[in-house]
């Protein structure tokens, strides 16, 4: 009876200390995905400055906009994005864009980035984005406005710095490419091809479910 109890106790001892292995297991994993896997809201100001000759080239530079973003960190450093920005170029050369005076640029975009730590305060986001463009023209005419649309690539990156637990401050450095869904007369071909500029943001990003790193 006594060797029958003494199994019946090691057996209970060895089940706590396995269930307990497990438990602690599964707390650390909820702790790092708790960490890793967050929610960033972003908003900022942003100004383009047109590289290229086309007829948006000729408008008063920079062009001065708006954007916002929300990105998921879904997998480690992982980063998905849906955002949206606008620019408002103006002033247009008439010689070039003819009777259209004033681009509303509007963009709403999807994307992937990594974030990567350079310290416990400081971050660096590399990221690609596609954007679907709309083209608001204000003409000389009678104010008529046209819409055109246009798709866009953006390769840039995101430097962050983190303020407190939730949120950080960001500078957004970014190259992006533009195709005009424009069909103009050969003549005009280069004008109304394709376009880039280089884009610079400012603002502030919030984020959810933070810890006391978000790394």
């Amino acid at each position: 009876m006594r060797y029958l109890l003494l199994i019946i106790s090691l057996s209970l001892l060895s089940y706590h200390s396995i269930a307990q292995e497990v438990v602690d297991s599964l707390d650390t994993k909820w702790k790092e995905s708790e960490i890793k896997q967050q929610f960033h809201l972003k908003a900022g100001f942003q100004t383009d400055f047109s590289l290229g000759e086309s007829y948006i080239s000729s408008a008063d530079s920079p062009a001065l906009g708006f954007n916002i973003q929300a990105d998921w960190q879904f997998y480690k450093s992982f980063q998905l994005g849906l955002g949206m920005f606008n620019t408002y170029h103006k002033n247009l050369d008439s010689s070039v864009s003819g009777l259209v005076e004033q681009i509303n640029l509007t963009g709403t975009s999807i994307g992937i980035g990594y974030l990567i730590p350079l310290s416990e305060i400081w971050s660096v986001s590399p990221h690609i984005k596609y954007a679907a463009i709309k083209l608001n023209q204000k003409t000389a005419y009678q104010n008529k406005e046209l819409e055109e649309n246009a798709d866009m690539i953006i390769v840039g990156a995101s430097i962050n710095y983190q303020l407190n637990n939730n949120i950080s401050s960001f500078i957004d450095v970014e190259f992006r490419q533009l195709y005009y869904d424009i069909d103009p007369s050969p003549q005009l071909q280069e004008l109304y091809d394709n376009d880039h500029f280089l884009t610079l943001s400012i603002g502030l990003r919030y984020s959810f479910f933070s810890k006391k790193s978000l790394f």
